[in-house]
């Protein structure tokens, strides 16, 4: 059995790899080029649409990420070919990101380092608290599920939304995608942790955007196709919405000509809150834990975690997660 690690894991996550595949007799080997493509029985990473036509040998795809649509929806990954992915590796990294953008946007953060930039000392009277505020959380997983733990910490009430309503850890109380019109009118705070889906496709559309409370902050981490950037340009041009933390778009990089760049009440990253490869050796051993006991599943002949329906972007847990 040849295994190809495609993503960088570095050195002591490699040597974890490769002592489970040779416990087993595989192969391994790390990097990607031609010839390992077309004798991979296992890929450990992700593979462009070009090199999937040359996986002919392919029998199980474990990404490193946890959104899998552009495979399960991109059809360039043969129907019978196994995918599973690493949902649960990004909560811990992805929760803070989210506190901590929250807070500089409480707080006014983002314009007092523009006011010491330009030796400006003034107080710009911010009073936007976490404590006493409505969280809802689009999305019950691991992301929205840690962040929803970290949130009420800080006093919020959390609300979760999700497609089969199921208890899940720091939720105050969670409601079905029906629900979610009731909802948005009461947030304070509209976080977007879902991974795309037809069902998720602008959800937060024009009309659902315009029920949210003015003075709401938007904050979206899972995908970009989840918001209308129309919609949400010309709501936030408006005044409506007090501003939008932006990890991720419908159209990535963002276009250099897009009016949101230019919004004081909008922070733009470029889809990096849920840091792993050189950035974050929790996540990368989170990541190499799954894909370890995934490889001995696999040569064991047992049920494998995580694993991806063809016809979803993400792993099934009963729920959107």
């Amino acid at each position: 059995m040849n295994i190809l690690v495609t993503a960088p894991f570095s050195e002591p996550f490699r040597l974890r790899l490769r002592t489970a595949a040779e416990k087993y007799g595989c192969n391994i080997c790390f990097g990607i080029d031609s010839s390992r493509l077309a004798s991979a029985d296992i890929i450990i990473g992700d593979v462009t649409a070009e090199q999937a036509e040359l996986c002919s040998n392919l029998k199980w795809l474990q990404i490193t990420s946890s959104g899998a649509d552009k495979y399960t929806y991109g059809k360039h990954i043969p129907e019978n070919v196994i995918i599973t992915n690493v949902t649960g590796s990004f909560g811990d990294g992805i929760s803070e990101y989210i506190i901590g953008t929250i807070l500089a946007a409480f707080r006014g953060l983002f314009t007092y380092r523009k006011n010491q930039e330009n030796c400006v000392w003034e107080d710009i009277h911010t009073e936007r608290l976490i404590y006493g505020s409505r969280a809802l959380i689009l999305g019950c997983g691991d992301i929205g599920s840690k962040t929803a733990v970290k949130l009420r910490s800080f006093g919020a009430e959390t609300v979760g939304i999700r497609k089969n309503i199921r208890p899940a850890d720091g939720f105050d109380s969670i409601c079905g995608m029906d629900m979610l019109d009731r909802e948005l009118p009461l947030a304070d705070i509209v976080i977007g942790c879902l991974p795309k889906t037809p069902l998720t496709y602008h959800l937060l559309d024009k009309r659902r955007i315009a029920l949210m409370k003015s003075d709401a902050l938007l904050v979206n981490v899972g995908r970009g196709t989840l918001i209308d950037t129309d919609a949400l340009t010309e709501a936030l041009s408006g005044g409506h919405l007090f501003g939008a933390i932006l990890d991720v778009f419908e159209q990535e990089p963002l276009t250099p000509d897009s009016p949101l760049w230019t919004m004081n009440n909008v922070l733009i990253t470029p889809h990096i809150s849920g840091p792993s490869f050189g950035h974050s050796p929790h996540t990368e051993k989170l990541i190499t834990d799954i894909c370890e006991e995934n490889i001995g599943r696999y040569m064991n002949g047992e049920p494998l975690i995580n694993t991806v329906p063809s016809d979803l972007g993400y792993a099934y847990s009963g729920s959107l997660t």
